[in-house]
């Protein structure tokens, strides 16, 4: 069909057709400053992604590309809470290596080299301390980083069989609480350097209620270490267990009743006279595609004995490439507070909207997505559409301390860089990490008071920079 317009015409509904943005905060003139400057740190940044590197994505080996402007502004971001962190992966990368040399041992079979032992394990045949082999030239740190990181390089032995060796070749850590607590409190200290005041740890929980206790015991401890110099920080836990093939089905329930007898013992005692769940949700994790479907776990999730926990539904779903995998909707019915992922609900545009009635908040962890294949390209993650239709964002890291340099600054990076948010849309974005939290509503309150006084001191500091 052809019709005829004039220049008049063509400009004017030209300027009908523009895209759609997130509907971000209003901005104060002072923060208006901040995001002109912002505008033009995304300008120059973007210059380092016209010769075909992943959008938005800085590449373990490309130093030189975080010295950037807009890199410091996300590090220096006061970004409210990391709502999705697995056990203890809020620590970078650079100082769990600085623990690791000084406190683990290293195996040298030449099946199994680069396998991590405490030094109080008793496996000690063909091991060496890792401080040693890396003096005498049997191994080094470059090696050991490279082990313990994902990269693009993983695709060919495929990108979760990757992170399931990471995972494995650290497991005996567990086995010395001392060293875990270590890590877990330098890994607080250093979220609250990156400007978050809340973790929130998926928590793995075996059917044995004194090793939980004993790991529950020794993350508060090193929250509390961390919060006797920063009394505003907090950590939370959800208690998990696991869906994959291997795992039985009654085990999974049996060690999710173990988080929910020790919820009712472990609180934040830290203020004697405002005692806090320390425990305040439950989860099943592993790759959706080999694993059982929510729906498997309906009855314990509706039974009398979890709705009488208090404990909420804080569920992985839709972290899937198939079409078949509707996850999502389990998440839904069940009334979770917050679904984990989520990349496939734009499948399904009705439940999308049932998502945003009922303030379903869902966990975005940009780069795990990226790290685990799940897209390739930033710029089309279908996360930038729920910003756009109103859905409850939040930004979390996942386990980032093997997927990034710097766990949540890298992934807000990645989406400031990539989705083109302005400061409106950042601010919205970390104000829902704090009302979409599990926190009691008086520790929202008090959180968001510590948050408010974060963000106007950097948009302060930003201004005297700009001018």
């Amino acid at each position: 069909m052809k019709y005829h317009i004039n220049k008049e015409q063509y400009t004017e509904l030209r300027q009908v057709y523009t895209p759609l943005i997130p509907g971000s905060m209003k901005l104060t003139a002072e923060e208006e400053i901040v995001n002109a400057y912002l505008t033009r740190l995304k300008k120059k940044a973007d210059v380092l992604y016209r010769d075909g590197n992943p959008y938005g994505i800085i590449d373990w080996k490309d130093e030189d590309d975080i010295q950037n402007d807009l890199y410091e502004f996300c590090f220096n971001l006061p970004k409210g809470s990391d709502l999705h962190v697995h056990d203890n992966t809020m620590i970078p990368i650079d100082l769990l290596l600085d623990i690791l040399v000084k406190y683990t041992r290293i195996s040298l079979d030449k099946d199994t080299f680069g396998f991590l032992y405490t030094k109080k394990s008793d496996r000690k045949d063909n091991t060496l301390d890792l401080e040693e082999a890396i003096e005498k030239g049997l191994f080094s740190i470059e090696e050991l980083k490279e082990r313990l990181t994902l990269s693009q390089e993983d695709a060919e032995t495929g990108y979760w069989a990757s992170l399931e060796e990471i995972f494995t070749s650290t497991g005996d850590l567990y086995n010395d609480m001392d060293l875990m607590e270590n890590i877990w409190e330098e890994g607080f200290l250093s979220c609250y350097e990156r400007g978050i005041l809340l973790v929130e740890i998926r928590d793995y929980y075996s059917v044995d209620d004194q090793d939980n206790i004993r790991r529950d015991m020794a993350i508060r401890q090193a929250y509390y270490n961390v919060r006797k110099k920063h009394p505003e920080f907090l950590v939370r836990l959800i208690a998990c267990s696991g869906k994959e093939g291997s795992v039985p089905v009654q085990q999974a329930f049996d060690a999710l009743r173990s988080a929910i007898r020790i919820s009712r013992i472990v609180k934040d005692e830290f203020d004697p006279d405002n005692v806090e769940d320390f425990i305040i949700g439950l989860d099943l994790v592993n790759e959706e595609d080999v694993s059982k479907p929510i729906s498997e776990y309906v009855d314990f999730f509706l039974s009398d004995e979890v709705s009488k926990s208090g404990l909420g539904l804080f569920l992985h779903c839709g972290e899937s490439l198939r079409k078949d995998n509707n996850t999502v909707i389990d998440a839904y019915m069940l009334r979770a507070k917050r679904a984990g992922h989520a990349m496939n609900l734009y499948r399904f545009p009705e439940l999308m909207e049932r998502y945003v009635e009922n303030k379903i908040a869902v966990e975005v962890c940009p780069l795990s997505n990226f790290r685990l294949g799940y897209v390739t390209d930033m710029r089309l993650h279908p996360a930038l559409q729920y910003l756009i239709h109103g859905l409850p964002v939040v930004i979390c890291s996942d386990d980032g301390t093997f997927m990034s340099r710097q766990p949540l600054v890298d992934d807000f990076y990645a989406v400031i860089l990539s989705w083109d948010l302005n400061l409106g849309d950042i601010k919205m974005i970390c104000r829902n990490s704090l009302e979409y939290s599990g926190l009691s509503q008086k520790e929202i309150n008090r959180l968001r008071d510590c948050w408010q006084t974060q963000w106007s001191s950097f948009i302060e500091t930003m201004v005297r920079k700009i001018c």
